[in-house]
């Protein structure tokens, strides 16, 4: 008690160790406060990315199909989120990357209003496979895009199901060998299917339902794919986005047919425009028919719409 000097010296080393503590924390957290920032901004440049590539997948062709993969630096989770509201609906993308073993914040939301990308709500991985098909009703109503992170193996397909895989050439799709961590997808019955496959058409007329989930979707032609790798709450909400862009083009091709009523005969679109208001997939056959019938219409017109 009667040494001042070491009291002087003890209080010191406290106010130094405490000191430094502070600092040392402010250190910590001002770093981490600059990592997730950094990581935010990177998810989000990497989600606006995505929205770039989506875009030479819109192939103008009736028949061509683009491929993409995706490979990323770290684990990600791309999140898929789909609105139907307003004039076309829209989707918007999102990201989180795994640092240090823990799941950054999600990213910025963009927002895609004029694209129909069909994936499972959140999709994991460092690859990310990619490939586009046109959907058909009866013109070209827009490129489907298929996005997926899982592997699958489509057991029993039919022929020009599995001739189409092969063109692919896809390393996450097999059609035979299945592994534990293939999604078996049966096209005829078969156990343990994670999805299962009810084809009632053929390659010219396809169409029938996917049960995923213990939901069952009705699909026609290249909805398929869309109804095999999609959550199948994204997958009826881009019905109805799709109806929606339906129904704007029938409208247009209905004018142009009182245009050139005086002319010469045309197809007439009425038809798909009552049809289009549909409120799920369940309407998508009855659909396809009247769209049938209507392409037989612009076939056989003098002045045909497409």
């Amino acid at each position: 008690m009667k040494n001042k000097k070491a009291i002087e010296f003890n209080f010191a080393w406290l106010f130094a160790i405490i000191a430094g503590a502070v600092i040392l924390f402010l250190a910590i957290y001002f770093s981490s406060s600059l990592i997730k920032t950094s990581n935010y901004k990177v998810d989000t440049v990497t989600a606006k990315q995505l929205g770039i590539i989506f875009e030479p997948m819109e192939t103008g062709l009736a028949s061509a199909k683009k491929i993409s993969t995706i490979s990323l630096k770290e684990e990600t989770r791309i999140y898929n989120d789909c609105y139907d509201s307003g004039a076309f609906g829209q989707q918007r993308i999102s990201l989180s990357s795994k640092s240090l073993g823990k799941w950054s914040k999600k990213s910025a939301d963009i927002p895609i209003t004029n694209k129909y990308i069909f994936s499972d709500n959140i999709e994991q991985s460092k690859d990310f496979y990619s490939f586009s098909k046109p959907l058909n009703l009866p013109w070209k109503v827009s490129e489907l895009i298929f996005l997926t992170s899982s592997s699958y193996c489509f057991t029993d397909a039919p022929e020009y199901v599995q001739d189409e895989i092969k063109s692919l050439s896809l390393e996450n799709i097999k059609l035979e060998n299945c592994s534990k961590e293939n999604k078996k997808v049966c096209f005829s019955g078969g156990l343990n299917c994670d999805i299962k496959v009810n084809e009632l058409g053929n390659e010219e007329d396809s169409h029938g339902t996917v049960v995923k989930d213990n939901n069952i979707s009705t699909y026609s032609g290249s909805l398929m794919y869309a109804a095999i790798f999609s959550s199948p709450e994204i997958y009826e909400c881009n019905i109805k986005r799709l109806a929606k862009r339906l129904l704007q083009q029938a409208l247009i091709y209905e004018d142009e047919s009182r245009f050139l009523s005086g002319t010469c005969g045309t197809a007439n679109a009425i038809g798909l425009i009552s049809v289009a208001r549909i409120q799920d997939s369940g309407s998508l056959i009855a659909l396809k028919e009247i769209a049938k019938d209507v392409n037989k219409q612009n076939e056989a017109a003098e002045c045909k719409l497409w």
